[in-house]
């Protein structure tokens, strides 16, 4: 739905971007995140009609000038809800972001987003552009939140499963090694939403990896063992076939062990 801010300024998308990874972790650092884009876009879209800007002017200092004012409404024809939203949504962010709240909350990722949307489409003049999707956003609002849940359940699963084998020393030395050298889960803890979840994904890469090698082997274990027990089976026949013809000779005892490996095979 943002795409075209890819062409205005790559920038200024990799900012929505950023913006769009604190909605899924549901974190303050939205208000942060969305000031940096509304001020990004509006000092960029000012720079390219030779609307001076000073290095230190704030957002809500840019907005409060007639002459952007103008720019605005009378240029970009940005109706004047859109606009003064933008100068009030401008004023409450840092006020938000000291309030100390535990978590955003979806309608004002809502409502702050379809003014910046409004007034960034009729920048990039965006004719045929799509209506503004709240459902997207209440779609990933805490996905990152769902999905590290998720994420650490399967962790412990497979650790589960392979505790025992790596405390009996089942298992390969690397196997084993690899096992125990993950990342705790106080170290995990103290990354951010979507580094732990990048890290806890590693690890049941890993873990996965580990399990089926173990499989692998005792399967071979067990493929091993059938051969074993197939040559006892073919020794038993060919005792048996061999206990009449005792007196018979070495050419007909080999002849009863070739029929012995030939019945075995042919009963498969």
């Amino acid at each position: 739905m943002f795409d075209y801010l890819k062409d205005i300024d790559r920038c200024l998308y990799e900012r929505y971007l950023t913006l769009e990874r604190n909605i899924k972790s549901r974190s303050n650092s939205f208000y942060d995140s969305y000031l940096d884009l509304q001020e990004n876009f509006i000092k960029l879209a000012l720079r390219n009609v030779a609307i001076d800007i000073k290095a230190q002017e704030t957002c809500g200092a840019i907005l409060r000038r007639q002459e952007v004012e103008n720019y605005f409404k009378c240029e970009l024809f940005l109706d004047d809800y859109t606009y003064n939203k933008m100068k009030d949504y401008t004023l409450k962010v840092n006020s938000h972001k000291h309030k100390g709240e535990k978590k955003i909350q979806i309608e004002t990722i809502i409502n702050y987003l379809k003014v910046f949307y409004d007034a960034s489409t009729k920048y990039a003049r965006e004719s045929a552009h799509k209506e503004f999707d709240a459902e997207y956003f209440i779609s990933i609002y805490g996905i990152f939140e769902k999905e590290n849940a998720d994420l650490k359940n399967e962790v412990e699963l497979l650790k589960e499963e392979l505790f025992e084998s790596v405390e009996a020393g089942k298992l390969k030395d690397s196997d084993i090694h690899a096992y125990k050298s993950m990342i705790s889960k106080s170290e995990i803890e103290k990354l951010t939403l979507e580094e732990q979840n990048s890290e806890l994904q590693r690890q049941i890469s890993k873990l996965k990896d580990i399990k089926l090698a173990s499989m692998e082997d005792k399967l071979n274990r067990t493929i091993e063992m059938l051969l074993n027990l197939q040559d006892a089976v073919v020794e038993n026949r060919v005792v048996s076939y061999a206990v009449g013809d005792a007196l018979c000779g070495r050419e007909i005892l080999e002849k009863r062990i070739e029929k012995a490996k030939k019945d075995f095979n042919d009963g498969k």
